[in-house]
């Protein structure tokens, strides 16, 4: 029997004349001369062959050692670049999904997807929506990355803001077990059990919880086996002992701040109004110095713990007056995070305005990342960040087939990620037409 081979033409061919959904699965099947970009080593391996059975990496090899059989479909490839497929380690699609139509959410998954982005985590929503579009995403009924949602658990005090409100309709804002309110007299083993029948991947710490409440809260949910993720400070819990108290990954790099000024009244005053959107770099750079961050840096790496530094968010409002502060800080954090040896996840938080692409080209340009380290950014560390690393985030033998095929190296130009020619996602073949 003749191989069967099919080169890139071919290949292209068959997925624009796939399925409406612009996929396409052979089962079993190498990928043959391709340039893997290694994040866990920080090489390229030039000319190598992928063999992907189902939806799992079976075997990496140099194409010169693979021998071809009738049995595994041949894809050529030659000279393409591939990285593990993407991961943006911030998201919310079901803050309020009445506003937020299904079909669009829908919509926006598909692009995100078929941009290279094979997994998203998903920061807080209703989890009755994210359960079905997780759900959906994971079985193929939608064109999506796979989706891991999170509980919110936050102290009393945050359940007025109408965000919450929306998020529990139906129900009572701080009653609902994907969004609860804890105090004192919370019953912790209870309210982790009730989180995780949601569906929800992990628990995610917001606000108004004490030091006590919140390793009460870690603990329980290392018993159930569940992740943990919070924002960077608790007020009135700092970031020094969030950081101790066993959270996987802590979010947006300008919360760091309040360790050493621990409420907004204490953000000194040059930093806010319009005066500060004058201000120039060596201001911002002499503000940042004041900042005790060394300790802090210290601890994420004695614990393990990611930064989610959703620089992007920061971005999209940097021309606030009063949110000026927050960008020109979380740049500089971030880049004293990563020159600490703390590990950076990238994680956009704009609600879908921006992809985690995004992301990846403001740590570079904004804070001194280098191509290859946004890519880490992006894959390996957003994994560990989501608590996912075990199956996503590199590409290793074992791990899910989600991959990112470029026509041009990612390492040499950040603007080359978005150059894309094919998207794997659990295995399944996407065009991104």
């Amino acid at each position: 029997m003749k191989l069967k081979q099919i080169t890139l033409s071919i290949l292209l061919l068959v997925l624009l004349g796939a399925t409406v959904n612009a996929q396409f699965s052979f089962g079993n099947y190498a990928i043959q001369h391709v340039n893997i970009i290694d994040v866990n080593s920080t090489s390229i391996l030039y000319d190598y062959t992928l063999v992907i059975d189902d939806d799992t990496i079976t075997d990496i090899l140099p194409s010169k050692n693979y021998i071809a059989n009738d049995t595994v479909q041949a894809i050529i490839l030659k000279g393409k670049f591939v990285v593990p497929g993407l991961i943006d380690a911030h998201v919310h699609f079901a803050t309020d999904p009445t506003e937020e139509r299904r079909d669009n959410a829908e919509q926006v998954l598909k692009e995100m997807l078929l941009t290279g982005v094979t997994s998203v985590r998903d920061m807080a929503g209703d989890a009755r929506a994210l359960s079905s579009l997780s759900r959906n995403a994971l079985v193929g009924d939608i064109v999506a990355p796979n989706i891991y949602y999170s509980a919110l658990m936050a102290g009393s005090k945050f359940f007025s803001d109408p965000r919450t409100i929306a998020t529990a309709q139906g129900g009572v804002s701080g009653q609902m077990p994907y969004m609860k309110a804890i105090d004192d007299t919370t019953d912790i083993a209870l309210a982790i059990a009730q989180a995780k029948g949601t569906g929800a991947h992990g628990i995610k710490l917001y606000a108004s919880l004490t030091k006590e409440q919140a390793q009460a809260l870690v603990a329980e949910a290392k018993k159930q086996n569940v992740p943990v993720w919070s924002h960077g400070s608790l007020i009135p819990t700092l970031p020094a002992a969030v950081v101790s108290s066993g959270v996987i990954s802590i979010s947006h790099s300008d919360m760091l701040v309040h360790q050493t000024y621990q409420v907004k009244k204490d953000i000194p005053t040059p930093w806010k109004g319009a005066k500060a959107l004058e201000m120039l770099p060596e201001f911002w750079d002499e503000g940042y110095n004041k900042l005790e961050l060394n300790t802090i840096f210290e601890l994420m790496k004695q614990y393990d713990v990611v930064l989610d530094a959703t620089l992007s968010v920061y971005e999209n409002d940097k021309n606030s007056e009063h949110s000026h502060w927050r960008y020109e800080m979380a740049k500089r954090i971030t880049r004293g995070a990563k020159n600490a040896g703390v590990k950076v996840a990238a994680g956009s938080d704009t609600d879908q305005e921006t992809f985690v692409q995004y992301e990846m080209k403001l740590l570079v340009n904004e804070s001194g990342f280098t191509p290859f380290e946004a890519l880490i950014a992006a894959t390996k560390n957003a994994a560990q960040a989501t608590g996912i690393l075990k199956t996503e985030g590199t590409i290793e033998v074992g791990k899910k087939a989600n991959l990112l095929f470029l026509n041009a190296n990612p390492t040499e130009n950040i603007a080359h990620i978005d150059n894309i020619l094919l998207v794997i996602k659990n295995g399944k073949l996407f065009n991104k037409k």
